[in-house]
């Protein structure tokens, strides 16, 4: 039998502990990102989405006829970019067996790009991030400590550092003298030898066991430097999901300022085409004058009697209306300041009158695709005040149909053997439905 006493079978023990455990868990990463997927630029065209596959893509990008990939986005509004020549960031993800393109970004080809301003940068970890002014930069150190310096400081001095440590016994019982970024925290001053001050924040964070510790030293004369420090405290996010809700926010900006320039395209079109209207009208005016006046001239000589003129309105062939079977009159609303639309996937043209808003819906169950418009702004079904959809799958009429469905103007006109163009709306707009029906081609 063997013999140990207490005191060896308890030494005995803790170093069975101590061999068993000398394996510790690794240290965690304060800075540590997520993983990303590849990003991938792409161009082409972009078409509303036609597939029987059920997918969440929404539109289709076709590069000189050929399918690129099927599109879908969280964050870009795609029908606003529909028949444009555009490039788009974004990542291909699986879906029922269909890669799937998620656009993050999107850039029109067509329209002259202007110098954008340089942009803060970002410092984004798994947990939290921050903005910081593009003139600065960092390193990171293995304690877990960030280090900010001036790109242009040939000294190289460090006037920021940052880090993230867990909380202490000592931290929770401190009361909290600041609030940033819904961040409580405290905040110290102190001022060395050379006159610089020195502010200490320590933010407490709501999620996690950790707190985020900021030393920043300037002088009294570096405001602009002051004022970026107060900025990146201010733009603290912490959390993986308040993190993407800001990612997205900024991205969905982005998108909007690309749509600004199809607004700033239609508008510019817009003016250009009214002073040519000015400019013909002014030359016609000036032309039929000096016409008129060297005929009088010539057969009665010089006169300062006022001539009374009379002109014959001028009818453009645009204006031109072909009533071999339109079922009454109609007003004919297309004139030179008319909008010109163009569909290669669908293959036929049309013209809006002035004054119109129209939106492309894309495909449904019911439709191979609906087109909503409006004499008025809008950018959900619910805002079209009449339609036109391509029927198919039906036989369809020999010539144009004129009908009253209850209170609902109906006009239909040939497109292939198997489909047709159909008008539907309030009787108010038939001049507009008429007018673009006037001008629908196939190609």
């Amino acid at each position: 039998m063997f013999n140990f006493s207490k005191k060896y079978f308890i030494g005995f023990f803790c170093a069975g502990i101590l061999l068993s455990a000398c394996v510790l868990p690794e240290k965690e990463d304060p800075f540590e990102r997520l993983p990303e997927e590849k990003v991938e630029t792409i161009g082409g065209e972009i078409f509303p989405f036609s597939v029987s596959v059920s997918t969440r893509a929404t539109h289709r990008l076709e590069e000189d006829g050929k399918l690129q990939a099927y599109l879908a986005s969280k964050v870009v509004r795609l029908e606003d970019f529909e028949g444009r020549e555009v490039e788009v960031d974004g990542v291909f993800r699986t879906e029922k067996m269909r890669p799937v393109f998620w656009v993050e970004k999107i850039r029109l080809k067509d329209i002259e790009k202007k110098k954008e301003e340089e942009k803060d940068l970002v410092f984004e970890t798994k947990k939290f991030r921050f903005i910081y002014p593009k003139d600065w930069e960092y390193t990171t150190a293995p304690n877990g400590m960030a280090y900010f310096l001036d790109r242009i400081d040939p000294a190289r001095r460090v006037f920021l550092t940052f880090s993230v440590e867990d909380l202490s016994s000592e931290d929770k019982k401190t009361d909290p003298n600041i609030l940033i970024a819904n961040l409580a925290g405290t905040k110290e001053i102190t001022q060395d030898n050379l006159g610089r001050e020195g502010e200490k924040l320590i933010l407490f964070s709501n999620l996690y066991k950790k707190k985020y510790t900021f030393i920043f030293t300037h002088t009294f004369e570096e405001f602009e430097k002051k004022k970026s420090f107060f900025k990146l405290l201010s733009s603290f996010v912490e959390g993986e999901d308040n993190i993407q809700k800001i990612k997205d926010e900024e991205l969905k900006k982005l998108a909007e300022k690309e749509k600004e320039k199809l607004d700033e395209e239609a508008l510019a079109a817009e003016a250009l085409s009214a002073q040519k209207e000015q400019d013909r009208k002014e030359s016609e005016q000036e032309d039929g004058e000096e016409e008129s006046e060297s005929l009088l001239e010539k057969f009665f000589g010089k006169t300062n009697e006022p001539v009374v003129e009379k002109k014959e309105d001028i009818k453009e062939s645009s204006q031109s209306v072909t009533t071999e079977v339109v079922v009454g009159e109609f007003k004919n609303l297309i004139d030179v300041k008319s909008f010109s639309y163009q569909s290669t996937y669908y293959k036929f043209s049309m013209k809006v009158p002035y004054g119109f808003w129209f939106r492309n819906f894309g495909q449904n169950e019911e439709s191979i695709a609906e087109i909503g418009f409006s004499d008025q702004d809008f950018s959900k079904k619910t805002g079209a005040r009449f339609w036109l959809r391509i029927l198919g799958d039906q036989t369809p009429p020999k010539e144009i149909v004129e009908r009253m469905e209850e209170d609902r103007l109906i006009l239909q006109i040939p497109r292939s053997e198997k489909s047709f163009f159909e008008f539907s709306g309030p009787v108010e707009f038939r001049d507009a439905m008429w007018s673009i029906l006037k001008t629908i081609e196939t190609f």
